[in-house]
């Protein structure tokens, strides 16, 4: 009886199992032929485009970190391109993925300029109405690959 219980218990607890985001390796730095506050308009000219609202005070520094904000998704299976937040299993699901990102401009030696982006991710998850808490959700480089794509488009059209 004892082992048909911890079979049963075992089964249940597979099936409440989650898969884990796929780690991913992803390019968020590139050194540009610009000065800093070039690439720092740039940066703020793409958060602004892509309502996504800056902290107050990191308008102009070398720091630009933005607001959390709600992170696009498709369906009920929350798939973003913007994220991966693993596989739910049982009767858990989420309400949504959050997303904040920082915006790292350092100007080196002869007018160049690094850009550096962090990005990150969570979404809740929740059993029946019961938040149970934030999952950590890995990026998949959309967001900084779009960034960085900007800030080329940018500083091409100003040596135009």
């Amino acid at each position: 009886m004892k082992r048909v219980l911890l079979l049963a218990m075992c089964l249940i607890l597979a099936g409440c199992a989650t898969v884990p985001p796929v780690m991913r390796v992803v390019p968020s730095t590139e050194t540009f032929n610009a000065r800093s506050g070039v690439v720092v308009d740039s940066v703020n000219d793409f958060f602004k485009n892509e309502n996504i609202p800056v902290r107050k005070g990191s308008e102009h520094s070398g720091i630009v970190e933005t607001e959390e904000v709600k992170v696009p998704y498709e369906g009920f299976e929350y798939v973003s391109d913007y994220c991966d937040c693993g596989t739910l299993g049982g009767l858990y699901v989420y309400h949504g993925i959050l997303g904040a990102f920082r915006a790292y401009v350092k100007e080196t030696d002869n007018s160049r300029t690094t850009l550096h982006i962090e990005s990150s991710f969570r979404a809740s998850l929740w059993l029946n109405d019961t938040f149970m808490g934030w999952v950590v959700c890995q990026s998949k480089g959309y967001f900084e690959s779009k960034l960085i794509k900007h800030v080329n488009d940018a500083l091409k059209k100003k040596t135009k």
